[in-house]
């Protein structure tokens, strides 16, 4: 009887984790496609290179959680269509998305109790840091050269 119930917790906490690492997959592969199409459309080098190192670590990170789905067993669901042709205010929305995305990996991290996801969260939070920094810089040198500085 001990021995259903426990299999049973143990197979739900696998889904659960599952859930969050599928969630967590879809939005680092959308926001991966989202900033690679911006990279297209805009006419600075050298802003097209900052978007280029947060498009790349976005599909690291959602490799790495490809990954770890996997290895659980799971199956990754399809990544998200992207839109015909990206913007700037989507880019903005990207920036927005990286702000958003630092508090959820954190509550991740403190929230999962196996220690192998909660390494892999806790080291795909560290570079949201990274990917928010450069967005700002990102934001703020296109903001300076539209006002005319």
């Amino acid at each position: 009887m001990w021995r259903k119930w426990l299999e049973s917790l143990q197979e739900r906490r696998r889904e659960q984790l599952l859930r969050l690492l599928e969630a967590r997959y879809l939005d680092e592969a959308a926001d991966a496609e989202r900033v690679e199409r911006a990279v297209d459309n805009l006419p600075y080098p050298h802003l097209r290179a900052v978007l280029a190192r947060v498009a790349e670590r976005e599909r690291r990170h959602a490799g790495w959680l490809r990954e770890k789905i996997r290895s659980l067993g799971g199956t990754p669901p399809p990544p998200p269509e992207a839109p015909d042709a990206p913007t700037w205010r989507e880019v903005i929305e990207a920036f927005e998305s990286e702000k958003a995305d630092l508090v959820r990996y954190v509550e991740d991290v403190y929230g999962v109790g196996d220690p192998e996801v909660r390494g892999l969260l806790e080291r795909i939070r560290r570079e949201e840091e990274e990917n928010y920094r450069d967005l700002l810089e990102l934001v703020t040198r296109s903001e300076a050269h539209a006002d005319g500085a």
